[in-house]
């Protein structure tokens, strides 16, 4: 079967197959304060760069291929495999939340021109989503485990073939995404994407995780700057290549495409500490990351709790989630991972101001500001 009917049919699939959300790293799009404060504030950008957040459409990355479309979803939606929420993610999703990273790629490079974006910077920005698109297809395989009894064998089966989806649908966009950066003509660009890319991978094996891959807390991974080296690794290193890639199109002098580079680190922490924060805006009916940093800073306080979570290392779906949900709120872990978010927005305004004063600027300032306001 050719990868563009695999790719389409993971779209289809993820549209008949709604679920929740999993406790993947986005960008901010919650409550309705909040919402509102970063629509206002996205909408702005696009009216100042010209193109909507959603001008990705991942379904016209592929070709529309009828071949034996119905059997691989039903195949697919019965594997009830993690790529169905990731797809969902992207497509449903995709306005306010994965599509963003683009949105501030052309932000960036309409302050240091004050132009109209060019081809190539729109270009830039579609690809470094793509990669963004292709990461997070490719977190959603899943380990099989061995076991002989049959009707776990035929449900291994689904999942195998929801792991192959995984594999090829981000494979594909991988690929797109390196052709298109070989149309540059810019050596170095390919050399930073394909840079983050690898430290992307490295960041994924950094924590021991249970047979779900969720993230197993230690001693070790309880520290901040543990967090914020995971992080610059997951997230921080792609929309850093992306601006400094950005910067390199506009022929920019080497000093901006280092502030560039730093802004690009700094706003991407900033993102993901708001984005584990919110979390506990809400009820605890849904799972969340033991090493979110407001998890992380309540257990550098509570290592009971700690011990607690890692009785269940193998496993970490047994975990009350209510109690450590309660005991974060109750304690110090959510004002301190506040407080985290607000220094890399801090250092991402310090970086900002190396650039003109203009109406792209400003807009860039009120989409990080978004993530700080009450």
């Amino acid at each position: 079967m050719k990868v563009s009917s695999i790719s389409k049919q993971i779209m289809q699939g993820a549209k008949l197959f709604r679920m929740p959300r999993r406790c993947n790293h986005t960008l901010p799009a919650t409550s309705q304060i909040k919402v509102n404060n970063w629509n206002v504030a996205l909408s702005e950008a696009e009216k100042i760069v010209g193109y909507p957040t959603s001008f990705v459409s991942l379904s016209e990355l592929v070709q529309n291929d009828p071949t034996d479309k119905a059997v691989h979803i039903r195949k697919l939606i019965a594997s009830d495999h993690p790529v169905l929420k990731t797809m969902k993610r992207l497509i449903y999703d995709g306005k306010n939340n994965m599509q963003a990273r683009g949105m501030l790629i052309l932000l960036l490079s309409h302050s240091i021109t004050d132009a109209p974006v060019s081809n190539e910077q729109r270009k830039l920005a579609e690809i470094v989503e793509m990669i963004h698109a292709a990461q997070c297809i490719h977190k959603s395989i899943v380990d099989t485990p061995k076991n002989s009894d049959q009707n776990f064998v035929e449900g291994l089966q689904n999942i195998e073939y929801g792991n192959k989806i995984s594999v090829l649908g981000g494979d594909y966009l991988l690929a797109n995404a390196l052709v298109g950066m070989s149309t540059f003509g810019i050596p170095k660009i390919i050399d930073l994407v394909a840079h983050a890319i690898v430290e992307f991978i490295e960041g994924e094996f950094m924590c021991k995780e249970d047979m779900d891959g969720n993230k197993i807390p230690s001693e070790d991974t309880i520290d901040i700057t543990y967090w914020e080296k995971q992080w610059k690794l997951s997230a921080g290193s792609l929309l850093s290549a992306g601006y400094e890639s950005s910067m390199l199109l506009a022929k920019q002098p080497q000093d901006i495409q280092i502030a560039a580079k730093n802004l690009g680190l700094h706003t991407a922490l900033a993102i993901q500490a708001y984005d584990e924060i919110r979390i506990f805006s809400h009820s605890s009916g849904n799972q969340f990351s033991f090493c979110s940093a407001p998890v992380i800073f309540h257990l550098q306080e509570d290592r009971e709790l700690l011990h607690y979570i890692q009785q269940f290392q193998d496993d970490l779906s047994q975990v009350d989630y209510n109690k450590v949900f309660n005991a974060v709120i109750g304690g110090n872990g959510l004002e301190k991972a506040k407080e985290l978010c607000e220094e890399h927005v801090d250092k991402s305004l310090k970086y900002l101001k190396e650039f003109p004063d203009n109406n792209g600027r400003k807009a860039y300032e009120k989409l990080l500001s978004a993530l700080l306001r009450k």
